[in-house]
């Protein structure tokens, strides 16, 4: 009998962490639900001077879906301009992760059901954060148009999104944390439509305005410990921005001492650009 209790008491905490894994975590599907959590005291973050003023003409446009990470998921507007980026509540499990002993390893871990189940308000109120400090010291540099962090009676919309298999959902972004960034051409697209139409030049000015970006991001002292040239960072236009700022963090020795992370920044730059482009600059 005792034995029956105790493979019980064992078997009971491992059937729960499998039913959450299966049928309660976040798997990455749209469902307006899940996104309209709300704003809750221990993440709301305000923002200063937000600009109001072209809501009404981009959000009264249809959103389309255009990818998801793990921290956002991403709309575009009708008219190519602007991306509607919803916060994850959760991060979504790695597709057919079952399938793979490496993830189950993962998801059983002592940390990683801490950190998902235990952390989410911790993580949401990170990301919020580094989107206010995004807004208030790097807003051309990131192309952030707006950013609902924190409840506005002044916010009172609804948006029509189409998920990744076309369904459309009403979005009601009075309840919806969001940001919204311009629509930005990957800096591999971009550069290689310069090269290739043999226009070097402009690839090279490019190029330095992308290195701008980076000393003026290092100048207000904020850092970002993983430079993808290939997903985080495009080109509005002419002018380049940081399209993925969830993993910015400020760092005030920064303003005080730039050298060091200005050589590790342009570094790896100039180090992709060797591999990638070593006919510019």
């Amino acid at each position: 009998m005792k034995k029956k209790i105790l493979l019980l008491v064992l078997a009971f905490p491992i059937a729960l962490h499998l039913f959450s894994l299966f049928f309660l975590h976040f798997d990455g599907e749209f469902s307006s639900k899940v996104f309209e959590h709300g704003f809750d005291k221990t993440y709301s973050t305000q923002v200063p001077e937000l600009d109001f003023s072209n809501l009404d003409s981009i959000l009264g446009q249809r959103f389309h879906f255009l990818g998801h990470g793990k921290q956002m998921m991403a709309f575009e507007s009708e008219d190519g301009c602007y991306v509607l980026k919803l916060f994850n509540p959760m991060r979504p499990l790695k597709k057919n992760w079952h399938t793979k002993w490496k993830y189950w390893k993962r998801y059983s871990s002592i940390k990683w059901i801490s950190r998902e189940w235990f952390q989410k308000k911790a993580r949401l109120k990170k990301l919020f954060v580094r989107h206010q400090m995004a807004y208030e010291f790097l807003r051309e540099e990131t192309g952030l148009i707006f950013a609902h962090l924190s409840p506005s009676k002044r916010i009172c919309y609804f948006v029509h999104v189409t998920d990744h298999h076309g369904r459309i959902h009403v979005l009601a972004l009075e309840n919806t944390p969001f940001i919204i960034q311009e629509k930005a051409i990957l800096v591999p697209r971009y550069l290689n439509n310069l090269v290739k139409t043999n226009r070097l030049e402009e690839a090279n000015a490019a190029v330095i305005r992308l290195e701008k970006l980076l000393e003026k991001r290092i100048s207000v002292g904020i850092t970002d410990r993983i430079q993808t040239m290939e997903n985080n960072y495009g080109f509005v236009g002419e002018k380049p921005i940081q399209i993925d700022i969830g993993r910015i963090r400020f760092n005030p020795e920064l303003i005080k001492n730039p050298e060091e992370e200005r050589l590790r920044i342009l570094g790896n730059l100039n180090s992709w650009l060797t591999e990638n482009y070593p006919h510019l600059r």
